[in-house]
């Protein structure tokens, strides 16, 4: 499938390129399939583990797109920047950067939390974002035009026990992509953040009773799956008009409603 072939309404996204990080399960696997369902091409990036990313690249080219896997840690200068030179010189531009990668974490109360527990989490969920954003600028200024969605947390608005650590982190997230909205604006390119509660994935599959207590607590009736958050991201990734900038946006099944 050509890489210039006109945009329609079921794929508005055809002939743009994006950058999932942490794209090789969970959230971002689900967003990277559902941008090439929008009709993206697609930088598949993983960490540790190759062999989940490259089905999901498999995945992509089994719908008509490209895509290209990238083996890089988003939370360093250097991997950052390896990400974008797999979208400029693999798949031709860059247009959407979908930071999603972020550091493992447990749970901890702040009894038992010590500063490297709560400070660890904090500085690698920051510098993901921040090296990722700084990576892909130059060429969305150049070109006037980015779409730049971080994926955040409800932890962030909705202080959880046990989570001082990820919500302090995910607050930042979105203070910081504020000021991206403020500063990139002149240039055409939008900062959004989707923020999911409890999503049903691998990291969340020990958790017991957890998530039916969750799923009963809100109006939706169940908690969130990775392709609901994808879509949230699509919404954004696809802005023709780049009005949209500055949200943080819930996907939480209406349990924070009102608040």
């Amino acid at each position: 499938m050509p890489n210039d072939e006109i945009t329609n309404s079921s794929h508005p996204l055809t002939g743009k390129v994006a950058i999932v990080t942490g794209s090789g399960r969970g959230i971002g696997a689900a967003t990277a399939t559902h941008l090439a369902d929008l009709g993206a091409d697609v930088v598949v990036n993983y960490l540790n583990n190759a062999a989940p990313a490259e089905e999901i690249r498999d995945r992509i080219h089994s719908i008509g797109r490209r895509a290209t896997v990238v083996g890089a840690d988003a939370g360093t200068q250097a991997g950052a920047e390896s990400l974008v030179a797999a979208a400029r010189n693999e798949l031709g531009r860059l247009d959407i950067l979908v930071s999603n990668a972020g550091p493992l974490f447990r749970p901890i109360s702040l009894v038992d939390m010590t500063w490297d527990d709560f400070g660890g989490v904090v500085e690698q969920d920051l510098q993901a974002a921040f090296h990722s954003t700084k990576a892909v600028l130059p060429t969305m200024i150049a070109n006037n035009s980015g779409r730049i969605i971080y994926i955040g947390s409800a932890s962030a608005h909705n202080p959880t026990p046990g989570l001082a650590h990820h919500g302090s982190a995910r607050a930042g997230l979105r203070t910081f992509a504020a000021y991206v909205a403020k500063e990139m604006g002149q240039h055409g390119i939008t900062s959004n953040v989707v923020s999911p509660g409890m999503v049903r994935t691998d990291r969340t599959a020990n958790a017991g009773d957890m998530t039916e207590r969750m799923g009963a607590m809100t109006p939706a009736g169940r908690i969130a799956t990775p392709d609901d958050v994808a879509r949230a991201v699509g919404f954004f990734a696809a802005d023709a008009d780049g009005f949209y900038t500055g949200a943080d946006f819930p996907v939480d099944g209406g349990l924070a409603a009102g608040r």
